[in-house]
């Protein structure tokens, strides 16, 4: 009887002691991890990568953000993943691909291949020119807008799209539509060639060249082109026969009044003396000891006579 009530006292006690070992285990390590969580992360290094040039296939290996539009059509060769290639991503210009009228509303869809938790979406629109300075931002009809016209976007996987109205008296033949993602690793850029039409487009519609574009009736010339359909080429060249131009025709003009007027030249040249005070000096006394030879000889001859 004593060996059983003992056998059962030393299991109970066993079994008290793995509870409490258990206990105490849990306790020790909710307390670390709540020091881990409480403490700076002081010797956490810092990701200085710069991510505008990690090639594609290292973005899609790190799973880096990438996503893709589908309305309006972007341009051919535009890369859904390529990071801080404004204002389009490294991609020329093309044909505009997509009709609308001025003042109407225009849809932009995208779809997110791989969100980001802080991403922000602006879309912008220019009358063609690849220039920053051309683009206007445009203000989505619906959800939360930022100062800067910039809204949230691209932090869930899927499609998104949202609205916006088209300014009033904006008809171009080739405009430029910038839609620019920006992450925490960098910006992506993807920009659509649409066509805004109405009624001065006709005006210069498919007329400007070198590049240039259709703009309200008038064409909106590249730099390092005039004209009224961008026909003429101002490069550094031309402006430099031009000035070489103006020089010969200032000789021309000099040469010929010279030639007119070469007699009174001559008699001025002759009036004025180039010799200096202290030359003039020293011939003086020469030419008076020439003019005394000559008249001593002359009384020398008159005696010998």
């Amino acid at each position: 009887m004593m060996k059983k009530s003992l056998s059962l006292i030393i299991l109970l006690s066993l079994i008290i002691l793995s509870i409490s070992t258990r206990i105490l285990k849990e306790e020790s390590e909710e307390e670390k991890d709540k020091l881990e969580s409480d403490e700076e992360p002081c010797d956490e290094k810092k990701d200085t990568t710069d991510y505008t040039t990690v090639p594609e296939s290292q973005i899609r290996k790190e799973n880096l953000p990438h996503s893709q539009v589908l309305i309006p059509i972007r341009r051919i060769g535009t890369s859904n993943m390529k990071l801080g290639d404004g204002p389009c991503g490294g991609v020329e210009k093309k044909l505009a691909n997509t009709l609308t009228n001025e003042g109407s509303s225009l849809n932009v869809v995208w779809e997110i291949l791989v969100p980001e938790s802080t991403g922000n979406c602006t879309v912008k629109l220019s009358y063609g020119n690849q220039d920053e300075k051309s683009f206007k931002t445009l203000m989505p009809k619906e959800g939360k807008i930022n100062e800067d016209g910039s809204f949230p976007c691209g932090r869930n996987k899927g499609f998104e799209h949202q609205e916006f109205i088209l300014p009033e008296n904006y008809e171009c033949d080739g405009c430029t539509l910038q839609w620019k993602w920006t992450t925490s690793y960098g910006d992506i850029y993807s920009c659509s060639d649409i066509i805004i039409s109405g009624g001065s487009l006709k005006k210069c519609l498919g007329k400007c060249l070198n590049g240039g574009s259709c703009f309200n009736g008038e064409c909106m010339c590249l730099e390092g082109f005039s004209g009224k359909f961008c026909q003429n080429i101002e490069s550094e060249g031309s402006l430099a026969w031009l000035w070489i131009l103006i020089v010969l025709i200032i000789l021309a003009v000099a040469g010929y009044f010279g030639y007119q007027n070469r007699e009174r030249i001559s008699a001025w040249f002759k009036n004025h003396s180039w010799l200096s005070d202290s030359k003039r000096i020293k011939e003086i006394p020469f030419a008076d000891n020439q003019n005394n030879n000559i008249s001593s000889n002359i009384v020398d001859n008159s005696k010998q006579n």
